[in-house]
């Protein structure tokens, strides 16, 4: 891993790529996302992927998935997620195919209308 990653045991080196792409910390601090979740590699989840929790923007979104293809790309799904009698029910989902790495903090933008940087 990375000399610059945070202490996080938990943080997986492909999830902390994939917030490097979006700015990193800047990222988050800008954003205000918070609460992140991410999976590795394993033999039963072949596809690394991080989730973070959305503040109220104007997709009414409220969560990020980000998981990296086989073809080294990303499938971007932004959606509400709540909670009623104990399921989770999600809405408004809204998913990006074949999205560049390069391309996230664009298109992170595009959607929820937040700046990923300065």
């Amino acid at each position: 891993m990375d000399k610059s990653a945070p202490n996080s045991p938990e943080i997986v080196e492909e999830a902390y790529i994939i917030l490097l792409q979006l700015g990193g910390r800047r990222f988050l601090a800008m954003t205000g996302a918070d609460r992140l979740l991410a999976a590795g590699r394993t033999a039963t989840n072949p596809n690394p992927w991080l989730r973070m929790n959305l503040r109220r923007n104007e997709a009414g979104v409220n969560r990020l998935k980000i998981t990296l293809m086989p073809n080294d790309t990303y499938t971007v799904e932004f959606y509400h997620q709540q909670l009623v009698d104990c399921e989770a029910v999600i809405t408004r989902k809204q998913t990006f195919d074949l999205v560049y790495g390069e391309d996230l903090p664009g298109l992170f933008t595009s959607v929820t209308g937040y700046a990923t940087h300065l």
